[in-house]
């Protein structure tokens, strides 16, 4: 009787056993079921990503504005008005917006400087002006109309002559959130750093070069340029 009693025992307890170990490949096999869906579910969030940052890429690199741009002659690269010779040794570039007070101080504490490192053959300054403070100028757009104005001087009498309304521009820089200059008053300003009046009006009235100034802010943007000088 005991012999049985003992038999039934181990076969209950193989029996116990077995359903143990099913229920432990059952939550297993749930467990691997889970991770194979998160793996997948992975995979295609980062195809899903990766789709979209091909997409923000490919919309990233037309033209914001919405037309292609008149880029003026002279410039340094497709954005930059250059002081001194470009082939010096070094490139100092300046992200200015002639609306930022911060850019007219810069400007006077290293105007010095940079004109003697050009003189000298050593550097040719880059400056990338931008449009960030359109917002900033009682609604007239000033950093846009400033930096076309450039663009028309640097177009039509060339690099020397833009350079000089450049520091002209900053010599009669306008309050931040002030209307800034009116278009004849960077014509007038144009003109006496050394423009042709005939050759500079119509581009400054009619803005040009206003995509490419909307080109070269968007590019100072994915550029990861957010502030200025």
């Amino acid at each position: 009787m005991s012999s049985k009693k003992s038999s039934a025992s181990r076969r209950a307890a193989r029996l116990a056993a077995a359903e143990q170990s099913a229920a432990i490949r059952a939550e297993h096999d749930k467990a691997e079921r889970r991770r194979r869906r998160w793996v997948v579910g992975g995979v295609v969030a980062t195809v899903l990503v990766a789709l979209l940052g091909i997409g923000y890429a490919v919309q990233s690199s037309r033209d914001t504005s919405g037309q292609s741009a008149t880029v003026p002659s002279g410039t340094l690269g497709a954005f930059g008005v250059p002081r001194g010779d470009a082939s010096a040794p070094v490139t100092v570039t300046v992200y200015e917006d002639f609306m930022c007070p911060f850019c007219g101080e810069f400007e006077q504490a290293s105007r010095d400087r940079l004109e003697a490192d050009v003189a000298a053959g050593d550097v040719v300054v880059d400056y990338r002006v931008v449009s960030f403070l359109d917002r900033a100028s009682d609604g007239s757009e000033y950093s846009t109309r400033a930096m076309n104005a450039l663009g028309a001087v640097l177009d039509t009498a060339g690099p020397e002559v833009a350079v000089a309304f450049h520091d002209a521009l900053y010599a009669q820089q306008p309050e931040e959130g002030s209307a800034g200059l009116s278009d004849d008053e960077l014509i007038a300003l144009a003109v006496t750093s050394g423009a042709d009046r005939a050759s500079v009006e119509a581009p400054i009235r009619d803005r040009a070069f206003g995509a490419w100034v909307a080109n070269a802010t968007d590019q100072a943007s994915k550029d990861e340029v957010n502030q200025t000088p």
